[in-house]
């Protein structure tokens, strides 16, 4: 959810005192103009966006007021009590120039002006899990799961874009910031996922500290359960990783090649995964740090059930499980 920006400026009045009698001179509208509130939504407009800007004034009633807005020194919009004001953003690098000119009731005329530069940033992720060969999607994120984020961010100024090396970047999630990777020219997070398996949220807040240009960016990461895919093992054309094999198959050789490949368990230097193969009910610990797995065509026709469970042993929350049913006719 995005934040909203208030901005508030302060009363700054000048009080001068005379050397004549005990006359005090205040400059009413310069303070006027400094307690004006001037409220974006939202706070970090984004390019072609729209974006509500709305007033409010403290110590007079704006309601009554003359107030007329100006959009690149042309007028937008005027009337009575036009507190609120709304536009859409130009393309990325177009600055739009807003000045506000107000008229109380009492007669005070005073105005207001301010710049707004619209940025860009968008995050991408990649997670450190495994997927078979040849396998063309995206590896996704297990629970516990390794994930790296590079924020991609599009500042321009005057026509030039400004280099992603030159910003600074404030990563963050719900419950922290992450201080050691956020500075100046840090556009990748590297984290590890919740010990629970919940959703990932991430944060990260860029800005350009010369031009003073802003721009911010979520991402919501939905952790998956790591799954199984059986694939024959042919004796002569070894792993066939195209078709994985169905959940019934009518098996008529007589013998059955099986490799177990896992998908979405984190990649790493120590990874530790235990086999647990069964045979219809029966446990077959000879084939515990083996992902292939050889069966004989019995005798008699009938079905039998192949299952395994496999777990990562480095993070507990990474486990999966399947079955076969292997039908053998006559």
């Amino acid at each position: 959810m995005r934040k909203i920006l208030f901005l508030t400026f302060l009363a700054c009045i000048s009080v001068v005192p005379s050397f004549v009698g005990a006359q005090i001179n205040v400059n009413i509208p310069y303070a006027l103009s400094n307690e004006l509130g001037i409220e974006i939504i939202p706070n970090y407009p984004r390019p072609n966006e729209r974006v509500w800007v709305n007033l409010s004034l403290y110590t007079d009633d704006l309601n009554s007021a003359d107030i007329a807005w100006y959009r690149g020194g042309k007028v937008e919009l005027q009337g009575k009590g036009k507190v609120s004001y709304s536009f859409v953003m130009g393309k990325v690098g177009q600055e739009s120039k807003i000045e506000i000119r107000i008229k109380l009731l009492s007669g005070v005329s005073f105005s207001k002006s301010f710049t707004l530069n619209p940025a860009s940033v968008d995050m991408a992720w990649e997670s450190n899990s495994y997927v078979p060969p040849f396998y063309k999607g995206k590896a996704l994120h297990p629970k516990q799961g390794s994930l790296k984020i590079v924020a991609m961010p599009e500042f321009v100024k005057n026509g030039k874009r400004i280099p992603a090396e030159n910003l600074v970047y404030e990563w963050s999630n719900d419950s922290e910031v992450f201080q050691s990777q956020s500075g100046y020219g840090k556009n990748v997070l590297n984290v590890s996922g919740s010990i629970l398996g919940s959703t990932d949220e991430f944060e990260v807040l860029v800005t350009d500290p010369v031009n003073n240009i802003v721009a911010e960016d979520f991402i919501t990461i939905n952790p998956v359960d790591p799954k199984i895919s059986f694939y024959e093992n042919n004796p002569y054309y070894g792993y066939i990783f195209d078709t994985a094999i169905s959940p019934i198959l009518d098996f008529n050789s007589e013998e059955l090649y099986l490799t177990a490949s896992p998908y979405y368990m984190s990649r790493e230097a120590n990874l530790r995964l235990k086999y647990h193969w069964r045979l219809n009910s029966q446990s077959l610990p000879e084939l515990e740090d083996s992902r292939t797995a050889i069966f004989r065509r019995p005798e008699e026709a009938g079905s039998s059930i192949i299952s395994l469970r496999l777990e990562n042993t480095n993070r507990i929350l990474q486990e999966a499980e399947k079955r076969i049913n292997i039908r053998f006719d006559d």
